[in-house]
């Protein structure tokens, strides 16, 4: 399981920037979209304008929420844990379910990134919550699936 730790980190930035970038996008256009005179009532029962404003809104706050994401990637700070140290954020999680095996980048946001190799999973999923504090060894069940750790690094 040998995986730069920082180079993860870096893959993750750019994709979660590139989401960030895209998203900026949509809400431009969303918040003109609601203010275009052609979104404008013509009756009591027309609701264009309004429903504008919900995706110009639901938009804005895709927004804040990447911002915050990659606001909390660059506080983490990145360490390599003992193979007997509980799991934590920035541990590299190895998983196996029946004969598959999965590996994990735990991160405290943006979760669900495929990393080359790894997935970057968000400590408030509930994967990554139950993950938290196991140690290599430990069985986990989720969803009625039973999960052995494998490895953590």
């Amino acid at each position: 399981m040998k995986h730069d730790k920082r180079a993860l980190v870096a893959r993750l930035r750019a994709a979660l920037e590139g989401d960030l970038a895209a998203a900026h996008a949509r809400a431009r256009d969303a918040a003109d979209a609601a203010t275009h005179e052609e979104n404008r009532a013509e009756s009591d029962k027309d609701m264009r304008s309004t429903e504008s404003s919900y995706i110009a809104r639901g938009h804005s706050r895709r927004v804040a929420e990447l911002e915050g994401a990659l606001a909390m990637l660059g506080a983490m700070s990145v360490r390599d844990l003992e193979r007997a140290a509980p799991i934590s954020v920035s541990a590299l999680v190895t998983v196996a379910d029946g004969g598959r095996e999965a590996t994990y980048f735990l991160v405290p946001a943006g979760g669900g990134v495929d990393l080359g190799g790894v997935t970057s999973l968000s400590t408030t999923s509930p994967l990554g919550a139950a993950l938290l504090r196991a140690v290599e060894g430990d069985e986990i069940t989720r969803g009625g699936r039973t999960l052995e750790i494998v490895a953590v690094g």
